[in-house]
């Protein structure tokens, strides 16, 4: 076996055992001189090609000028890609958004998030608050008096789909505390917000049922995120087939 047979035959075998791994080719010349990367093409006994890594370039060497081959493992980038993989990690996704009617009442502001990471769709869930003032009416002394409401609406959820539109199926519950500001107790709620008062108690509070049936669209990345979904409320004597509709933002990395 001739000298140019022997250094083809041991370059062929080099790239059979490296192939696969992370390993920097270092490639001697005959001048003493030599070059430093990845081979990424490669004709046995005519030439072969070099990505250099520090140079960013590429350099075409002629099988005939070669002394020798080494190869190094990148330990030098190990840092980078720890650094690359960190932020490429997934996330839980998460999304803050403003309802309208729905499991609030009249509004709530939203937080929510999915229970697996890097996932849009499954398993997730919801908190919210809503806070505003009510108008009442004392019956026995015709006079105005005010109730300020608090709801707090939080629940499970589950997403059906694969890429932005998604099937939502959610329940859960909304406390609801109505803070009278009268001393009488001969007071009703204003009928315009549509609950059944014989259900109210002022100054006390209760727990309504909540349901979502529904649609969400979800963008891939960080934008903005709405639904429209069908929210009724279950409170003793009382059933409210509320909608609700929302609008919100997704958090998310951003191209």
């Amino acid at each position: 076996m001739n000298k140019k047979t022997a250094l083809s035959f041991f370059f062929c075998t080099w790239l059979i055992t490296v192939n696969g791994q992370r390993f920097i080719e270092r490639v001697y010349l005959k001048d003493s001189s030599y070059y430093e990367g990845y081979i990424i093409e490669q004709e046995p006994t005519k030439f072969l090609k070099i990505d250099r890594v520090k140079e960013k370039d590429t350099v075409t060497v002629q099988f005939g000028d070669i002394w020798k081959l080494t190869k190094r493992y990148v330990t030098d980038t190990l840092p980078a890609l720890k650094k690359t993989a960190a932020a490429t990690k997934q996330t839980f996704q998460k999304s803050v958004f403003l309802e309208l009617l729905g499991n609030g009442g009249l509004y709530s502001v939203n937080f929510d998030m999915r229970t697996e990471r890097g996932k849009k769709g499954g398993w997730g869930f919801r908190a919210g608050i809503e806070y505003l003032r009510l108008s009442v009416k004392d019956t026995v002394n015709n006079s105005a008096a005010s109730v300020f409401a608090l709801g707090i609406p939080w629940g499970m959820n589950y997403l059906f789909g694969k890429k932005n539109g998604f099937f939502e199926l959610g329940f859960g519950a909304t406390y609801f505390l109505l803070k009278l500001n009268s001393q009488s107790n001969d007071l009703v709620l204003d009928e315009t917000i549509g609950l059944n008062s014989d259900s109210i108690k002022l100054n006390e509070a209760i727990i309504a049922g909540t349901l979502n049936i529904g649609y969400r669209y979800v963008p891939a990345k960080s934008g903005i995120m709405f639904r429209a979904t069908f929210t009724p409320l279950f409170a003793a004597n009382s059933f409210i087939p509320y909608i609700g509709l929302s609008i919100g933002y997704k958090f998310g990395k951003k191209k």
